[in-house]
């Protein structure tokens, strides 16, 4: 009897469970080895991989078990042509590579030959397999680009999304995937307001949780935060320009409104983009807020090597200060500026007075919400138009400058639109409670030393910022000078 194997190969896994899988493909093999009076030694099995490539796993497999058993002049049985490639070029490498090691191929569905008349029917099989792989091809883009342009994202989806079936909705729908969408749309504000003011910051806050991959130092690589906090589609809106997908609003539920996205591009425009290096700002939480009283320098932050120990010190390190090099204890200068803070405490008619503020700029805002509705729904107008002739222009001319400039002004467009669309389906803040909003922002003013003593870095951050309306002088010996707040 003849030795031979058999060769299967699915595109997909939701062939695997229809009649064209990988068993039936076997089972016809085995009928046809059967009837041929061959002995099946090996199946070698591809599953999810295209026709149209060469380099496929269980055809190496296949290949080296040819190799060593080419004295028994083995056959290769396949249950169609398709099954062995779905390319003309692809067809013949491996037609040229299965003879090249003493084995010949066979199917139930064609016989092949080396004569004119063989190879040309094989080539037309061959192409006709081509043909239809290529048609299914474009048929798969058509299809993801009208779901596209329809709303409905159909790529990969960054972490913080994933994809599910929702009511109301046909096929699979982006929603967030909790709770690490909370963990990213916190991380994205957090950059948008300044309360992380690098793109380290970012990574510094998201590392203690495991949801993104990791280097081999077990951080989170830096061009991850980079795609975080320019990826479009956490604000509700994608494109893609290889399929001329213009700049699409989404069904999906956004992580962050298209507003604050743009105040994220904002701030990596102006130098945010800054990856500032892990340094002592847990150990050394005045660092760069405090300022030689002398010269007006930021006093440096370090550790003193000791006998045994490293000792934390502030110091001035201006070569032209007279008090250069003269160390200030850790403790000392961080315990004056927690007494100081400690002291902070608003008079209650000045609390009383705030909160009528708060609540009059409140209801005055609330008395312009509609007339700035008015004004953005002009300016939505007057963009839709300028899209609309833009779009005409670039249809019309033949200019390859004119089209690239065309198109940037499009993309430009399109954006201002987004935004004024989103503005426009806001809620007017009426509709939400005032003390709620404001209660934290009252219980941090009464008491600032709330934050400071909550040993967050990022609250620390907030009371620097909030407190004091320019860095901190300190003088050596003397204390803190008066601080303007």
């Amino acid at each position: 009897m003849t030795i031979a194997v058999i060769y299967t190969r699915v595109s997909s896994k939701a062939q695997l469970k229809k009649g064209d899988g990988l068993a039936s493909q076997e089972q016809r093999c085995r009928e046809f080895a059967a009837y041929k009076g061959h002995e099946v030694a090996e199946v070698f099995r591809d599953e999810g991989v295209s026709g149209g490539i060469v380099d496929r796993p269980a055809i190496k497999a296949m290949l080296t078990w040819l190799r060593k058993n080419r004295g028994q002049e083995p056959v290769v049985l396949i249950d169609d042509i398709s099954r062995i490639a779905r390319g003309i070029e692809a067809h013949w490498k491996l037609r040229t590579a299965i003879g090249s090691v003493g084995a010949k191929l066979e199917s139930p569905s064609i016989e092949f030959g080396d004569d004119s008349d063989s190879q040309l029917v094989e080539n037309m099989l061959a192409s006709v397999s081509q043909h239809q792989r290529q048609k299914n091809g474009e048929q798969v883009v058509n299809r993801m680009k009208a779901q596209l342009l329809n709303g409905y994202f159909t790529f990969w989806v960054p972490t913080g999304l994933r994809y599910d079936r929702v009511k109301g909705h046909s096929g699979i729908f982006v929603v967030r995937d909790k709770p690490d969408a909370s963990l990213i749309q916190e991380a994205l504000e957090g950059f948008a307001t300044g309360r992380f003011e690098t793109q380290a910051d970012v990574k510094r806050f998201l590392e203690p949780h495991p949801i993104f991959a990791r280097d081999c130092n077990g951080e989170i690589h830096p061009q991850r935060i980079a795609n975080l906090l320019t990826n479009k589609i956490y604000a509700g809106y994608y494109e893609y320009k290889p399929w001329n997908v213009p700049l699409t609003k989404g069904k999906h539920e956004p992580l962050i409104s298209w507003e604050t996205f743009q105040r994220i591009q904002d701030r990596l425009n102006e130098g945010a983009i800054v990856r500032g290096k892990a340094d002592h700002e847990n150990e050394f939480p005045l660092k760069g807020f405090v300022t030689c009283g002398c010269c007006g320098r930021s006093l440096t932050a370090y550790y003193a090597k000791g006998r045994n120990k490293r000792y934390p010190y502030y110091e001035c390190f201006n070569k032209d200060c007279d008090e250069r090099r003269k160390s200030i204890r850790k403790d000392q200068i961080e315990g004056e500026f927690e007494s100081l803070v400690q002291s902070m405490r608003p008079r209650s008619g000045i609390m009383s007075t705030i909160a009528v503020m708060f609540r009059t700029i409140w209801n005055s805002r609330n008395a312009e919400f509609e007339a700035k509705r008015a004004e953005q729904r002009k300016a939505l107008t007057g963009v839709s138009a300028k899209i609309s002739w833009l779009t005409d222009r670039l249809i019309e001319t033949t200019s390859e400058s004119l089209i690239r400039n065309y198109e940037a002004q499009l993309e430009q467009l399109e954006t201002e639109k987004a935004l004024l669309a989103e503005n426009l389906a806001k809620k007017p803040d009426r509709d939400k409670d005032f003390d709620a909003n404001f209660r934290a922002a009252m219980n941090f003013l009464a008491n600032p030393w709330k934050l400071w003593d909550s040993n967050n870095q990022i609250h620390r951050k907030t009371l620097l910022k909030l407190v004091f309306a320019e860095p901190l002088p300190y003088v050596r010996n003397q204390g803190f000078r008066i601080a303007k707040k």
